[in-house]
């Protein structure tokens, strides 16, 4: 067989067909369980959509373009995920109560909970070109009398696990989408509605998913890593206590907690502050090792499951890792015997047994979830210098792939410039438009958007000619643009342009840098030296 058909045979496998392949390896019949119990609400509209109201050409005109002479194949790349990501996007309709429009991960006729959100970490940037964040309302809308959201919903809007099933929780990501949506554009207008529909759900799985001791559990399908040899497909135990759940509860709660200020919601913010403080407090405690200067999942009797993965990453973005956590994390990440490997990050290390350099599913694969994870934790933490080297060479083998294949996939190799194998769906957009588009913006070229303090802040961390132009801030649409450098110690160059005042936070390689933007073109030098 050659290699297109060799890799056309590979990536017919996905992971709709790992997990029907795991009841049979497991001696367990292949279910996909049909509750019943919730339905989606009525259409947002009287009329459900019967087409997508955008094309492909208009879509590329109204997202933001970035600035990138050296590097075409890049923006080959990011064009080719915005149009994927028109194409997966799907309809609502009076069957399934879903919303008109939304943001689909393009995996099959189910819409899953962590796929969505971190589709909506790129989709945010379409500039109402496509649909955003109202795709999470279809997971709202679905929500049980008692708080319950099936991480798994439907084609016909319906539960698709009973809520004591091992893979009803999924990662509870949805305050983070929210709070980035309204960071990229100022909209406070659903947060009194969303707020007390993931409190409940919180109340529900503190309630349902928490042991005695205080952590939180699920299984391998729950946390996504289905096949991790750290975990049991289809089963809450072993371990015992989770450190990607706990570290996920804490990220809920520290952008809870954001959301309620925003609505002068103090008995939310005060709930979820204690829960925050809660799980820094046992997941410092109880799943630190100073030995080994990592976090394990633990055992029944509080001793460590010593399996090397990437869910140990988790606490960095739940804002619970403190300095000398950070520390040890970052050695792991550039230690080339375990996740500084020739494509990064590999959800298992690659000094574990079970590691698998073809990528097999999560045994080693490099996903966008867990690297966008990854990046967003180092960039919690200060390490915005690590953080972009690590989506350098993410987007630079997709890119590589990319020109191969001309498509992106599901997960990647480790070790080899090609997609994971056996299993990885091409034209995964999905999440696997994060390093092309979101990390591209906001960690290759370095641009944040604040929307609600009217502010730009800009990682200025390469030589390179970089920018954006198209870029809405609010009601203005900015051009930014900083030309080619001989050296980091060089002075920096910007051009400018926008129709509305704004304020620009630049961080070089040596300086911070404070500028009001007035309306009109600007050419603006900013010194660099090292002052070390």
């Amino acid at each position: 067989m050659d290699k297109k058909s060799a890799d056309d045979n590979h990536s017919s496998w996905n992971r709709r067909s790992f997990i029907k392949s795991l009841p049979a390896a497991l001696g367990l019949p292949y279910i996909l369980t049909n509750t019943g119990e919730a339905k989606g609400r009525p259409q947002n509209s009287d009329q459900p959509l019967d087409e997508k109201p955008i094309s492909a050409k208009k879509l590329l005109k109204k997202v933001p373009r970035p600035i990138l002479p050296s590097r075409p194949d890049l923006i080959e790349m990011y064009d080719k995920c915005w149009v994927l990501g028109l194409k997966n996007s799907d309809l609502g309709t009076e069957e399934n109560g879903f919303v008109d429009w939304f943001i689909d991960e393009g995996f099959d006729e189910r819409i899953f909970q962590w796929d969505t959100c971190f589709a909506l970490a790129w989709a945010k940037y379409s500039q109402g070109g496509l649909p955003n964040i109202e795709s999470l309302d279809n997971f709202y809308n679905a929500q049980n009398p008692d708080g319950a959201i099936d991480g798994v919903i439907g084609a016909g809007g319906e539960n698709t696990h009973s809520k004591d099933a091992i893979n009803f929780t999924r990662n509870p990501l949805f305050a983070w989408s929210e709070y980035e949506y309204y960071q990229v554009t100022g909209d406070t207008s659903r947060i009194e509605r969303v707020l007390p529909i993931l409190t409940d759900y919180s109340r529900w799985v503190r309630k349902h998913r928490r042991r005695a001791n205080g952590h939180f559990y699920w299984s391998g399908l729950s946390s996504g890593m289905d096949n991790s040899p750290r975990t049991k497909a289809r089963a809450f135990y072993p371990p015992w206590g989770f450190v990607d759940y706990n570290a996920n509860m804490a990220l809920s709660a520290w952008h809870m907690i954001r959301l309620a200020r925003l609505i002068n919601d103090r008995e939310t913010e005060e709930e979820f502050q204690k829960l925050h403080s809660e799980l820094k407090t046992l997941i410092n405690r109880d799943m630190w090792s100073e030995e080994d200067q990592f976090y394990w999942d633990i055992d029944r009797d509080g001793s460590f499951l010593k399996t090397k993965t990437v869910a140990s990453f988790w606490p960095l973005w739940g804002r619970v890792a403190e300095e000398k956590h950070v520390e040890g994390l970052v050695k792991h990440l550039n230690d080339p015997k375990s996740f500084n490997r020739p494509h990064r990050v590999p959800t298992t290390a690659a000094d574990e047994e079970a590691y698998h350099p073809e990528g097999y599913y999560w045994q080693g694969s490099v996903w966008a979830p867990t690297n966008h994870m990854i990046v967003k934790g180092l960039e919690a933490n200060g390490q915005h210098k690590l953080a972009r080297e690590i989506v350098q060479n993410h987007i630079n083998i997709q890119s590589i792939v990319y020109r191969d294949q001309k498509t992106v996939y599901e997960n990647y190799s480790p070790e080899y410039m090609r997609p994971g194998q056996p299993w990885s769906r091409s034209d995964f957009v999905g999440w696997s438009a994060d390093g092309p588009i979101a990390q591209l913006i906001e960690h290759y070229i370095g641009i944040k958007l604040d929307v609600p303090n009217n502010k730009v802040r800009w990682d200025l961390l390469t030589i390179e000619e970089v920018g954006l132009e198209n870029l809405q801030l609010g009601d203005a649409t900015l051009s930014l643009k900083a030309s080619k450098r001989e050296a980091p110690d060089d002075p920096v160059e910007l051009t400018l342009k926008t129709d509305k005042a704004y304020t620009l936070e630049l961080h070089t390689d040596y300086n911070t840098y404070l500028k009001r933007i007035t309306p009109g073109t600007h050419t603006l030098t900013f010194q660099n030296e090292n002052n070390s």
